[in-house]
């Protein structure tokens, strides 16, 4: 991480002339990113699907004049529409844009605006217009330090990189250009390229369906507006002569079959505001009225006016509950001359973990520290509950929530998946969606297949629809 922040601020200092000298740059960097987009994000375990994807951006890297990375092709776990590339060459699609993908012309459309990304090495010249962020501000000396070493361990991987690198805004000019660029590639490659107008539109309806808020046109916003870019790409294929290629799939959707759709549940997941995680096998409950997050590295929760704080994560579990403890507690005293007012042995449920706590007065109020270590089927849990004495009651209850998951709670676990069927006479999506038990509502699945709610669907047809199965 040490070698990530000294390039961001090589970049800061550098002029524009050190873009054009050496694409080693570009290479360091993409390989760090890449390090964080698989630690924040996770690359999507799916050989035949990656195998697939990969093919198309090899297909459409043959067609650059000279490329000049190794260019890699990934699925990325989130199901977030999106893609986005990485300097050095590093190409990614989530699970999230894949879902709404209907044509392998639109998934080569989309690689190919974010291989033009990586081969005009949008990101590094971004990079000389970025701010280094801000020291926080810590409130009291024991909690600066507990926050800044202890919780910042815990959060520090997803932080890092994510505001500078793994998804960089783009000037408008750059996206202009990926854009313009981006489909004349795929055209090359023997791609429709009206197809990013078609891709573009579905992604937009998406996008506000998600955040119910209609995309609008503003001066400042660095993403260019959606009908414009719809505009400026008919432009750039009208003036293409392009001859369609043999595709690598002649039965899509077929390759984005058995897909994860939304929310992995094996990353942990809330309901209401117990978290649930069926690969560490426990569960946590958060107090009611809390705001949470569920971070690759811990999960967290903070009440409404942000006095208290819980956050959970992992710890050395080849050291005892009581060495880690000592550690901290050494560490404390080294800058704060200060003792703990509790630091012993601390049983929950059937787990016999070690807790440490402290008394903070060196703020504008008294806070206190509540750190716990405890071992449960070989993991190291690691809860660190700070907050003013009126807050104890609820960051014990919560911490005492703490336990394996039973097997009815883990019987209650499901996830969501894309299954592709094929359609029968006379079928429309509602009585599609009835027949297979669709999860989404036929609007929803009629929008992600690229069609209109109220089609009538030529019988053979393969469409996705999304069902919801047991994890376990």
């Amino acid at each position: 991480m040490k070698t990530l922040i000294f390039y961001i601020i090589l970049l800061y200092f550098s002029t524009t002339s050190l873009y054009s000298q050496s694409i080693e740059i570009d290479k360091r960097l993409g390989a760090e990113s890449a390090k964080s987009v698989e630690a924040e994000m996770g690359i999507y375990d799916h050989e035949s699907l990656s195998n697939y994807i990969s093919a198309i951006g090899q297909r459409l890297v043959s067609h650059l004049d000279n490329p000049l990375f190794e260019y890699q092709f990934h699925v990325v776990d989130d199901p977030i529409p999106n893609a986005f590339a990485t300097p050095g060459g590093y190409i990614y699609v989530t699970r999230g844009i894949l879902s709404i993908i209907v044509s392998e012309d639109e998934l080569a459309c989309v690689m190919a605006h974010e291989i033009i990304h990586a081969q005009n090495r949008h990101s590094v010249k971004q990079l000389g217009n970025s701010i280094i962020p801000k020291l926080l501000e810590l409130p009291g000396r024991i909690v600066g330090q507990v926050i800044n070493e202890d919780v910042g361990r815990i959060l520090t991987a997803p932080i890092a990189t994510s505001n500078t690198l793994l998804l960089a805004s783009y000037s408008r000019s750059h996206e202009k250009e990926s854009d313009e660029e981006g489909v004349t590639l795929a055209s090359k490659a023997g791609y429709d390229p009206d197809a990013m107008k078609s891709i573009l539109t579905r992604l937009s309806k998406s996008i506000e369906i998600l955040t119910k808020q209609k995309e609008k046109k503003g001066y400042f916003n660095d993403h260019p507006y959606t009908p414009d870019r719809l505009e400026s790409i008919s432009k750039t294929s009208a003036k293409l002569n392009w001859e369609s290629n043999e595709k690598i799939s002649n039965d899509f959707p077929q390759p984005l079959n058995s897909l994860l759709f939304g929310a992995n549940p094996d990353k942990g997941f809330f309901e209401n505001n117990t978290f649930i995680h069926p690969i560490l096998n426990f569960s946590f409950q958060f107090p009611d009225d809390w705001h949470t997050e569920n971070q690759p590295t811990s999960v967290n929760g903070m009440n409404k006016d942000q006095s208290a704080a819980l956050f959970l994560g992992m710890d050395d579990a080849s050291k005892s509950p009581k060495t880690l403890a000592l550690e901290f507690i050494r560490g404390i005293e080294k800058n704060n001359d200060v003792k703990p007012l509790f630091s012993d042995y601390y049983k929950i449920n059937d787990y016999k973990g070690y807790l440490v706590s402290y008394q903070d007065n060196s703020g504008s109020k008294d806070m206190y520290i509540h750190t716990l270590w405890m071992n449960m089927d070989n993991h190291m849990f690691k809860i660190i509950g700070i907050g003013p004495k009126a807050a104890e009651d609820k960051l014990k209850e919560s911490v005492l929530s703490i336990h394996r998951l039973t097997d009815v709670e883990k019987n209650k676990i499901t996830k969501k998946v894309i299954r592709v069927v094929k359609s029968k006479h006379g079928d429309s999506f509602d009585t599609l969606c009835k027949r297979h038990n669709s999860f989404l509502k036929s609007d929803l699945i009629a929008l992600i297949n690229g069609r209109n709610t109220d089609a009538i669907l030529p019988e053979g047809t393969l469409i996705k629809i999304i069902v919801e199965e047991r994890h376990l």
